[in-house]
């Protein structure tokens, strides 16, 4: 299951470049979509947490920072972690343009996978995208503006290779994440080493082969999602979610939890409001 919020756009035939849809989706433990094949380009960002992305011919392993790109007519699955479910942003596109654009562009079916090291405005073109108003030419033009900037943002990013994002078991790896889920939040990338009987570097390699991401990086996208879910399903206060989570101080989640989704705690918690009232 997820909870997500969406808009799709009317299509047009005769449209060189066109929005198909866009969106934003908080996942729960092991939501999976797909298989699925669509007729447009479907670009998502991971804001949170982690999961599987599976093509045809290959299986990525991603966490938050990273995105993946799904051409038109590729059938792909992916699949949220068990354990710290993605939250992701998406946009859709498609028409003749979009192809020449596409080319431009280092990422393909070959290379899908990329990384950003600052998502801020993606997120804000994502949030401007889905505000709904009267369909008009001015809009239509405004949002394809922001559509180009959206992949300006995107021919700038990190393409990540295959071997570093394949999805490998590891007996350790697999116990690493069981601590986390039984001691959180008290626990580091140290307490873990030590539990487990490994030098913390040695963990911290085998974690980065088999996850795509540092022991220290996983630890901290568990934190957010779980004061994600805090936050969305409960009425504590922030300050109670905080040191639910580990935080030492309520503005540490705050800015932890802005750079990730884009929004202060207190937005998102009224903006989940909102939508279970359409």
């Amino acid at each position: 299951m997820e909870k997500a919020v969406s808009l799709n756009f009317i299509s047009v035939p005769s449209d060189q470049l066109q929005l198909a849809n866009v969106g934003r989706s908080d996942t729960l433990s092991g939501h999976k979509y797909g298989p699925a094949v669509r007729p447009y380009y479907l670009i998502h960002y991971i804001l949170a947490g982690s999961g599987t992305f599976k093509t045809d011919q290959s299986i990525y392993k991603l966490h938050a920072g990273q995105g993946f790109l799904i051409e038109p007519g590729q059938e792909t699955t992916y699949i949220a972690d068990k354990n710290t479910p993605w939250s992701y942003v998406w946009i859709g596109f498609s028409g003749n343009f979009a192809d020449q654009l596409m080319q431009q562009i280092p990422l393909n079916q070959r290379e899908p996978i990329f990384s950003l090291n600052d998502p801020k405005r993606l997120i804000e073109l994502v949030n401007l995208l889905l505000l709904k108003s009267v369909n008009s030419t001015t809009k239509k033009l405004l949002n394809l503006s922001y559509l180009l900037e959206f992949l300006s943002i995107i021919s700038n990013a990190t393409i990540i290779s295959r071997e570093s994002t394949t999805s490998i078991s590891d007996i350790y790896v697999e116990k690493a994440i069981s601590l986390i889920n039984k001691n959180f939040p008290n626990i580091s990338a140290a307490s873990l080493a030590q539990m487990i009987g490994l030098d913390r570097s040695y963990l911290g390699k085998r974690f980065k082969k088999v996850t795509g991401m540092t022991l220290q990086t996983y630890l901290k996208n568990y934190k957010i999602t779980q004061a994600r879910h805090l936050i969305e399903s409960t009425n504590l206060s922030l300050l109670e979610i905080s040191q639910r989570c580990g935080y030492q101080r309520v503005d540490s989640l705050a800015r932890t939890f802005k750079a990730t989704y884009g929004l202060t705690p207190s937005d998102f918690r009224l903006q989940q409001k909102e939508l279970l009232t359409l």
